[in-house]
């Protein structure tokens, strides 16, 4: 749902401003979109699924054995990932490199979890192999696709002139 609206939002905003001396490139604007809705609120989202409706979360996901206790800790790792992705909005260049990597990690390693799970347990509930697995691997991979053409076309994703970027000598 957050992934949709983030695009309906990026759509809206290249239509009313494509057009304006130095406006953004669409790669940008739905990249910024991307960063800030699909993982800033998707991911604060998850967030508070896990801290206020832990056990029914768990119960989603097929995971009902031991105490609960990774439903605070997951839900710290989404609401740090949710929260950077706001702040894409504010911040550009490297910082959007930043968050996508941390969120590849997160994503990507949750993606495997829940495929061992289906495989090794044969654990078929809705979360663990219907949206969030899916998820995992279309947001990260949706993520990089966009930062890498907003780099080929010099856009936003490109820290700016005269900034420290790498140790390259010479």
């Amino acid at each position: 749902m957050v992934a949709a609206i983030a695009l309906i939002g990026a759509m809206v905003q290249w239509s009313m401003r494509h057009r304006e001396p130095g406006a953004a490139t669409a790669v940008d604007i739905f990249l910024v979109w991307w960063l800030a809705v699909a993982v800033g609120v998707g991911t604060a989202l998850g967030a508070a699924a896990h801290l206020f409706d832990g056990p029914a979360t768990a119960e989603m996901i097929g995971y009902t054995r031991g105490n609960g206790g990774f439903q605070f800790e997951n839900a710290m790792g989404d609401l740090s990932i949710g929260i950077a992705g706001l702040m894409c909005i504010r911040f550009r260049g490297d910082f959007w490199l930043a968050v996508i990597v941390v969120l590849s990690v997160q994503f990507y390693g949750d993606g495997a979890g829940h495929i061992y799970y289906w495989l090794a347990e044969d654990n078929t509930k809705p979360g663990n192999i219907g949206p969030p697995l899916w998820l995992d691997f279309v947001i990260p991979t949706v993520a990089w696709g966009l930062y890498c053409a907003s780099r080929r076309r010099n856009g936003d994703a490109v820290p700016p002139a005269g900034r420290w970027t790498s140790r390259r000598s010479g």
